[in-house]
């Protein structure tokens, strides 16, 4: 089978992790002769590469993962750039694999001609789906869209998948989000308190294990650096050694570190999957609707609670007295993720193979 793979491509680690679970999917339950891969954050799906490409060179299209319903911007609503009219042109089978409702609540939700394009979708894929992260209501109440939910293929990275180990030292990741930092953190002001307070987390850690920051995107970098600033035992990762080709050899990190503190949905997920605690520093209603998914809120603190570093602070104890117990639950969750993924290519094989 030729497979196309639409998805992002050009902005976020995160991004090209969840393409490598998709891939480890599709090659774990499909016969593969080959896997393209596509922009959705850009290709235009005219009627030339439709006729022309799309249904001349491939047996199947994969749109997603990740949240790309999203972009009130965007010409449909969402990330995929094909004209309402043009979806029926597309002759293969076409299924939208695991993809998240990204809009902030600030945002206002879906633009109508979206809820149009997302129900014409619908009507003519061979599977829908979203992630595991509480997209499922989030686009349910806006569109009445009945979507499969599966967990988000990032859960899938080690799947068949083997990482080096490249740092000796004991280390945990923090992995911190700087794009749109006044959705993410509110105000200026809590802007500088969250810095504030990670850096005193920070010098804690420190002392007992080695400190890696982890950038998903560039805009990351700099506040990591500067929570980092001065603290010994700690490290920013070269972003530009990793991105984008190399993301693989970043992804490994989250295997082998002894827990996570992660702000960016896939830093939570991608840990999971390698069943390496973590703690969600929620600041998105997807970060906190995944950790209630796995019955993890326990491990779940908002970045602009005003008692924000105490309650950090307690988590990380929490986590630490109970790690052991904590990795065999993600033994079991990513046992319950897996048999669900199966279950969902049971379905898409069914489909596409008639």
């Amino acid at each position: 089978m030729r497979v196309l793979h639409a998805y992002c491509l050009n902005y976020n680690i995160g991004d090209y992790a969840l393409g490598i679970g998709v891939k480890n999917l599709l090659r774990n339950y499909l016969d593969i002769d080959y896997i393209g891969n596509t922009n959705i954050q850009g290709r235009n799906f005219d009627e030339y590469y439709i006729n022309e490409v799309i249904n001349k060179k491939y047996d199947l299209l994969v749109i997603g993962g990740g949240g790309i319903i999203h972009g009130a911007h965007w010409p449909n609503g969402w990330f995929w750039l094909i004209d309402k009219e043009l979806i029926r042109q597309i002759k293969i089978p076409y299924i939208v694999y695991g993809v998240g409702y990204n809009y902030w609540i600030e945002e206002g939700g879906i633009p109508e001609r979206g809820k149009i394009h997302l129900k014409e979708t619908l009507a003519n894929a061979s599977f829908f789906s979203v992630r595991n992260d509480g997209s499922y209501n989030r686009l349910f109440n806006q569109t009445g869209i009945d979507a499969e939910v599966i967990p988000d293929p990032g859960f899938h990275i080690d799947l068949n998948t083997e990482y080096e180990r490249l740092e000796e030292k004991k280390y945990i990741i923090i992995q911190l989000a700087n794009d749109k930092p006044i959705n993410r953190f509110g105000s200026e002001q809590k802007v500088e308190k969250f810095i504030n307070e990670m850096r005193e987390i920070t010098k804690d850690l420190s002392k007992k294990y080695k400190v890696i920051f982890a950038p998903h995107v560039i805009d990351d970098v700099s506040i990591s650096k500067e929570i980092s600033s001065g603290i010994d035992n700690t490290e920013v990762l070269d972003f530009g050694k990793f991105a984008f080709d190399h993301s693989d050899k970043m992804i490994g990190y989250y295997k082998y570190a002894e827990f996570v503190l992660a702000m960016r949905g896939h830093g939570q997920i991608l840990p999971i999957g390698f069943n390496t605690p973590v703690i969600a520093l929620e600041n998105h209603p997807k970060h906190r609707g995944l950790m209630e998914e796995l019955d993890l809120l326990d491990y779940n603190v908002k970045i602009d609670d005003e008692n924000f570093l105490s309650d950090l602070d307690s988590k990380i104890k929490l986590l630490e007295d109970n790690k052991e117990l904590l990795i065999e639950k993600y033994k079991n969750i990513n046992h319950e993720l897996d048999a669900t993924s199966q279950k969902a290519f049971e379905k898409i094989k069914a489909k596409i193979l008639k």
